[in-house]
């Protein structure tokens, strides 16, 4: 990534906002999945069919479900430190359209193909899209070119 075309943040910025918003998306979306709609996770479990599990152990299948939120961060953060336009409007409307294109498609296809119920995936769904327009307003503070 050349700093002129990344409109003069360095990869540093680019890695450690996106990092720093990834844990923050994390810990929010654990709180809220785990405390909130611990009750709905709990009945789509109870309804897993037998012989459906992850293809990895545990503690790999847990770092893996945290991955997502980072790369969705990631995402936020280069596409708006590429754009030209940085107000809190298009920073919103970013958030909206990562959203409702990671989050958003990725649950519907989990429904759509019955690995998960449509009621826990349209709250978790919101969930992240809360989460994503409570930090987009901050993206015009966190990523900016260094001053000269």
């Amino acid at each position: 990534m050349d700093r002129e075309r990344e409109g003069g943040v360095s990869l540093g910025r680019l890695l450690g906002v996106s990092l720093g918003l990834g844990l923050v998306f994390n810990v929010i979306g654990w709180v809220g999945n785990n405390l909130l709609l611990e009750a709905d996770w709990d009945a789509a479990n109870a309804g897993v069919k037998a012989g459906f599990a992850a293809p990895w152990p545990g503690l790999v299948r847990e770092l893996v479900t945290l991955l997502s939120d980072f790369i969705y961060a990631f995402a936020l953060v280069w596409l708006f430190a590429s754009s030209a336009r940085r107000s809190v409007l298009f920073a919103v409307q970013l958030a909206f359209a990562v959203w409702a294109v990671g989050v958003g498609l990725l649950y519907l296809v989990l429904v759509n193909a019955g690995f998960l119920p449509a009621g826990v995936a349209v709250k978790t769904s919101l969930l992240a899209l809360i989460i994503f327009l409570i930090a987009a307003p901050a993206l015009p503070a966190l990523v900016r070119p260094p001053r000269r």
